[in-house]
C-alpha cells in the first residue's frame, strides 16, 4: 500500500505554506535582489483502527518530510522560489510492517505577486507547479506535474499579525491505482496569527480545513480534514527565525498529530 494521499496532503501544504510552523502563507515578499532560505522538517503520526475484510485492523502511519525552500526577490512585489523535498513513510498494521519508503519527493516551483498593500494590510497571489521528481512506484511522487493557486490576505496591527489563505491544487497521478483512489481537486482554507510577546519572541496559532486526498481510506475517513496548530517563533535577529509547532487533528479526515520545526535565513 502506497501512501500517495499522504504525499499529496504534504505537497499541498508545502506548495502554499509560509515560514514554519505555519501552513498558512503571508503576503510578504523579500524585496528586489534579496534571498531567503527555509529549512523545514515535519513528522506526522497517525494511528487508527478500522474494519477491513470483516476484521478490525489497527494501522500506524508515520511520515517524515524535509524541505528546503530557496526564495529570490525578483522585484519589490514578486518572489520566485524552488522547493526540494524528501519523504520517508512507514506503514504498520497490527504491529507488522506493511511498507516503507524514503527518498527524493516532488519538486515545487512557485511565484508570488503581492498586488496590494496599504496600512498594514496586504493581498497576494501565489502560483505553484509540482514537478514529478519523486518515484511514484514507491509512493514518493505522483508521477505527473500538478498545479496550484493560493490567495493570500495579511493584516498587521500592533503586536498582532493575521493571515488567511484560500489554496487550490489540481493533482495529477500517473498510476491508475492512484487516479482511482485519490482526489484530483484539492483545496485548503486556513487562518493564522502571531502575537509578539516580547522582542524576538512570537506565539503562533492556526486553524484550517483541507481536502483529504484519499477517496475511501477507512483509516483516514472523511472528505475533509480539519486541524489546529500552536507554536512559537524565535527571531534572534531580523535575518533569522527558528520555529516549532504542534498540529493536532480536529476531524477524522486529518492525521492525529504532527510536529513542525524550521529555520529561516535572509540576506
Amino acid at each position: 500500500m502506497k501512501l500517495v494521499a499522504a504525499l499529496v496532503m504534504l505537497t499541498l501544504a508545502t506548495a502554499a505554506r509560509a515560514a514554519p510552523p505555519f501552513i498558512t502563507d503571508d503576503s510578504g515578499t523579500q524585496g528586489e535582489g534579496h534571498w531567503q532560505l527555509e529549512l523545514i522538517g515535519e513528522h506526522v503520526h497517525h494511528k487508527h483502527s478500522a474494519q477491513t475484510d470483516g476484521a478490525t485492523v489497527s494501522q500506524l502511519r508515520q511520515i517524515t518530510a524535509a524541505s528546503s525552500v530557496l526564495t529570490y526577490g525578483w522585484s519589490e512585489r514578486v518572489d520566485v522560489a524552488v522547493t526540494l523535498n524528501a519523504l520517508a513513510t512507514r506503514l504498520e498494521e497490527d504491529g507488522t510492517l506493511q511498507s516503507k519508503a524514503s527518498g527524493v519527493s516532488d519538486t515545487i516551483l512557485e511565484a508570488k505577486w503581492r498586488f496590494y498593500e496599504d496600512e498594514g494590510s496586504g493581498l497576494a497571489v501565489k502560483t505553484s507547479l509540482s514537478l514529478p521528481t519523486g518515484d511514484e512506484n514507491r509512493g514518493l511522487g505522483t508521477g505527473k506535474a500538478s498545479g496550484g493557486l493560493n490567495l493570500i490576505l495579511t493584516h498587521s496591527a500592533g503586536d498582532w499579525t493575521w493571515m488567511a489563505n484560500a489554496a487550490f491544487i489540481h493533482a495529477r497521478y500517473k498510476r491508475a491505482e492512484d487516479q482511482q483512489s485519490s482526489h484530483s481537486r484539492l483545496r485548503r482554507f486556513s487562518a493564522g496569527a502571531t502575537y509578539e510577546m516580547r522582542e524576538g519572541w512570537r506565539l503562533a496559532a492556526e486553524l484550517g480545513q483541507r481536502t483529504n486526498a484519499s477517496k475511501d481510506d477507512p483509516f483516514l475517513p472523511g472528505r475533509n480534514g480539519s486541524y489546529a496548530m500552536l507554536g512559537a517563533i524565535w527571531s534572534p535577529s531580523k535575518d533569522a527565525d527558528f520555529a516549532l509547532g504542534v498540529r493536532r487533528a480536529a476531524s477524522s479526515g486529518e492525521y492525529d498529530w504532527a510536529v513542525d520545526a524550521g529555520a529561516v535565513f535572509r540576506w
